[in-house]
């Protein structure tokens, strides 16, 4: 591992699970939430308006710390070509649910690094496919009125309440949770650095 960080390392992303994804893998980035617009516009795949939104949250906190590694994320999850960001409220959070029960889907991350400094910038998107279980519809009511799906892409998560009600997923976890360990290391890699460089010092 070099010795120290080549530049600070920024996460634009308010999301909890995005911090905790980035600290269990050695990294402490600073958090600034980009305040980005989210509005896109119609008939995009799921794949490009991750990305879109992605690079958006990235430009915007990058314009703030020019200084900095700036890294935004987006994730939405996509059944029958229809993607679904976070519900807008419990009953379309239950909706989602019973639309999603006993299917598979695929979460979209779309991941933008941005270093104003040098002008240089590398993105890419992460798909994994999860599949769903069968919950209950009492199962599906107590799990909406826990609050937690309202504050997730796809009003789910593989972890926390929401963990019995997935019975697998073919790809990259990391990615299920916002962002794509194994595509962050390469989106470094093409900006000719390593993802050690941003360790924290051993203790």
């Amino acid at each position: 591992m070099s010795q120290g960080r080549p530049v600070p390392f920024v996460l634009a992303s308010g999301s909890g699970a995005r911090l905790r994804v980035l600290r269990d893998a050695g990294i402490d980035p600073e958090v600034l939430v980009s305040g980005a617009d989210e509005a896109t516009d119609g008939g995009m795949e799921t794949a490009a308006v991750v990305q879109l939104l992605a690079d958006r949250k990235a430009s915007a906190v990058a314009r703030q710390r020019p200084d900095a590694l700036v890294l935004g994320c987006d994730s939405m999850l996509e059944l029958d070509r229809v993607g679904y960001g976070k519900p807008a409220s419990r009953t379309e959070a239950a909706r989602m649910w019973l639309a999603l029960s006993g299917r598979a889907a695929t979460l979209w991350t779309g991941h933008c690094l941005i270093q104003a400094s040098s002008g240089r910038h590398a993105a890419g998107v992460a798909g994994t496919i999860v599949r769903f279980g069968t919950p209950t519809k009492a199962e599906i009511a107590a799990y909406v009125a826990s609050g937690e799906p309202l504050g997730l892409a796809g009003a789910f998560s593989i972890e926390g309440f929401g963990a019995p009600f997935i019975d697998g997923i073919d790809g990259d976890p990391s990615n299920v949770l916002g962002l794509s360990l194994p595509l962050l290391r390469r989106l470094l890699r093409d900006l000719g650095l390593s993802i050690t460089d941003f360790w924290r010092a051993a203790r």
